[in-house]
């Protein structure tokens, strides 16, 4: 692995971000909040799956805690009409979506391959050792793939939704497992687990890579930039594309949701890591927005309309929106900081 590109982390204040998107500075928080959801919601209207982070009445949740009586009750009505609303294909079929990038995911949960000249990056394992090989081994091999060919597996954070699988792809085909050093020491501090019976077990400390580090293989070079915010060593990653005689930069965003309950500096650290991405990104000529959750992302969608894609039609993955998504979160964590500074988070 070589390390290159060293990237330097950026803090944004209160008044940056308010400059930013030109606000008054006298602005009561609630309005500012309020203002900021708006915002956040036009700049991303092309990725539907994201709004929820802009609803500012919604509960924010900590993993792993349940809200009890009234409020646990409206959050099961919440989660079902969601469920029934981003709920794609029972079993979605692995999907070459460029001529170096797969999908190998499930409904809810993403893994991607990307394919080089001296190996497979894997990007994230899924929940558990099960859906590791249903889905990811079994998916490599009905693409025409080796899963032998995984050389290193990326963890893009400490969420055993995304680490679960690890253990099958280690065992069966020596992947080496690539995370940030602060999400490492997360699955190091057993205080700090989420018990959910549907994860395998963490990772032993592998490979750690650092903010603005480059893990290439062969041909293919992949950029990792720590954003901190959904964990504290969340990975977010700029990803080389190929289709046909077109090459595409994608950013996938490591981790999405308000996790962490009321935590209004998290919630501006997280917006502050969303804005350094935007700028990374259109350094970069980014034009492909992914995510680890393909509801998020309108990945399934996508899909089916990659599968009905004519020769000389554009990349359905490809659009002048991407970086919207990135404004979107951006603005729209700012947005739930201001809500909780302006005291108007509900405690249940």
């Amino acid at each position: 692995m070589k390390a290159m590109i060293a990237g330097a982390v950026v803090s944004l204040t209160l008044s940056q971000t308010a400059l930013a998107v030109d606000e008054p500075p006298q602005q009561l928080p609630e309005q500012l909040a309020e203002q900021l959801a708006e915002r956040g919601l036009a700049a991303g209207q092309a990725f539907p799956g994201l709004s929820s982070l802009c609803d500012l009445s919604a509960r924010l949740k900590v993993a792993g805690q349940r809200p009890k009586g009234e409020a646990a009750e409206r959050e099961r009505r919440e989660s079902s009409r969601d469920d029934r609303r981003q709920r794609g294909p029972a079993e979605p079929m692995p999907t070459q979506v460029f001529d170096n990038l797969y999908y190998v995911g499930t409904p809810g949960v993403a893994s991607w391959a990307l394919t080089t000249n001296e190996g497979i990056i894997l990007i994230d394992a899924l929940n558990n050792n099960e859906e590791a090989q249903k889905f990811i081994e079994q998916g490599l091999v009905d693409l025409g793939l080796d899963p032998e060919d995984i050389t290193y597996l990326v963890v893009t954070h400490a969420h055993g939704d995304h680490y679960g699988g690890q253990q099958y792809l280690v065992d069966n085909y020596g992947a080496q497992v690539v995370m940030s050093d602060a999400d490492w020491t997360a699955l190091e501090q057993p205080e700090l687990a989420i018990d959910n019976p549907r994860w395998g077990e963490p990772p032993v400390r592998d490979i750690t890579i650092a903010d603005g580090d480059t893990l290439t293989l062969g041909d293919t070079a992949l950029e990792a930039y720590v954003t901190p915010g959904h964990t504290l060593g969340t990975l977010s990653l700029v990803i080389p594309l190929k289709d046909g005689d077109s090459t595409h930069r994608a950013v996938l965003w490591g981790g999405t949701g308000f996790n962490f309950g009321p935590d209004e500096a998290r919630l501006r650290e997280y917006s502050a890591s969303a804005s350094r991405m935007k700028t990374i990104s259109e350094q970069q000529g980014v034009d492909v927005f992914l995510s680890n959750h393909p509801t998020r992302d309108n990945t399934l969608a996508r899909i089916e309309a990659l599968e009905q894609r004519q020769a000389g039609d554009p990349h359905p993955f490809v659009s002048d929106q991407a970086l919207g998504a990135l404004d979107l979160l951006m603005s729209c964590s700012l947005a739930q900081a201001e809500r909780v500074y302006a005291g108007e988070h509900p405690t249940e």
